[in-house]
């Protein structure tokens, strides 16, 4: 199904060819799938030009300071409690078949690989609740049009042995705003193997001073969407006008995402600092909040 671009207001043409400038490592290219795919859409190098007619935040952004916007990731889009639940049925279907077999009386041989299947079904299931439960609700990107500074907590891959190990952000890493690019990707799932569903997504790719080609990081940005990027390319606009036009933190009546704050991995404090100080307020950010007449 083609995309009407201009009905959207995306004001870039779709790629949906190789690469055009950027490199990946293997280890990248093994972590995430994005970086074996050909971009949907690449964000132009020059962040002075608009990408979408109609910027929008979609309720992507975690928290607004003075001189600072922090984007949420796809993690914190509402599907962890899903993770969970598939988690804690993993569990019980893993006990179940290593403690019912015994029961049973079977051989061995049969005894043994029952324990290595349940066993294999408690750990995926221990994963996802410890993704789903126990880990960060978000991964916050920092965007200081101050400084022109951008601030990345990767997710950190848990291990899939280690079942009870918790979750735990990775370590901080900055780059400048003009290190940093944008691009859309399309993947085609087909869960179950019948039905097949069309998945979108922006990645941030951050690039170091040493090494301006290679992707030293990624950053799954936003939100996921279903076949359009539209909303992707525009949060990359209503970003891009923050950071290059002194645009509103939040567009005009949206929201802060809903996620436990509680959970959300901190800056350290001279990041904040060069931020103009702690997040705003619900009170102070009303100015953008409040529903347009």
């Amino acid at each position: 199904m083609p995309v009407d671009d201009k009905e959207h207001g995306i004001l870039i043409p779709e790629w949906r060819k190789k690469e055009p400038e950027l490199t990946f490592t293997e280890a990248q290219r093994k972590r995430n799938i994005y970086a074996r795919k050909a971009p949907l859409r690449v964000m132009p190098n020059d962040k002075k030009q608009s990408v979408h007619l109609k910027p929008a935040s979609y309720r992507t952004i975690l928290r607004v300071l003075p001189e600072a916007i922090e984007v949420g990731t796809s993690m914190g889009e509402g599907t962890a409690k899903y993770l969970g639940l598939f988690g804690v049925a993993g569990v019980l279907i893993g006990l179940f078949i290593i403690f019912y077999e015994p029961l049973i009386g079977a051989a061995d041989w049969t005894h043994i690989l029952f324990s290595i299947i349940g066993f294999a079904f408690f750990l995926l299931g221990a994963l996802f609740i410890r993704r789903a439960f126990f880990s960060p609700s978000d991964h916050p990107t920092l965007f200081n049009r101050k400084t022109r500074q951008v601030y990345v907590i990767p997710l950190k891959p848990l291990n899939f042995l280690k079942f009870w190990e918790k979750g735990e952000p990775g370590q901080l890493k900055s780059y400048s705003w003009d290190k940093v690019a944008a691009r859309t990707y399309r993947r085609l799932d087909v869960p179950g193997g019948t039905v097949a569903r069309t998945e979108t997504a922006m990645e941030l790719l951050c690039m170091t001073d040493e090494n301006p080609k290679v992707v030293d990081e990624m950053v799954s940005l936003g939100m996921t969407g279903t076949w359009s990027d539209n909303n992707q390319v525009a949060l990359w606009e209503h970003i891009r006008r923050y950071m290059e036009e002194g645009g509103p933190p939040l567009q005009p009546g949206d929201q802060l995402r809903k996620v436990n704050h509680d959970k959300l991995p901190e800056f350290p404090p001279e990041v904040v600092e060069a931020a103009g100080g702690p997040a705003l307020t619900e009170e102070e950010l009303a100015q953008w909040t409040r529903p347009q007449e």
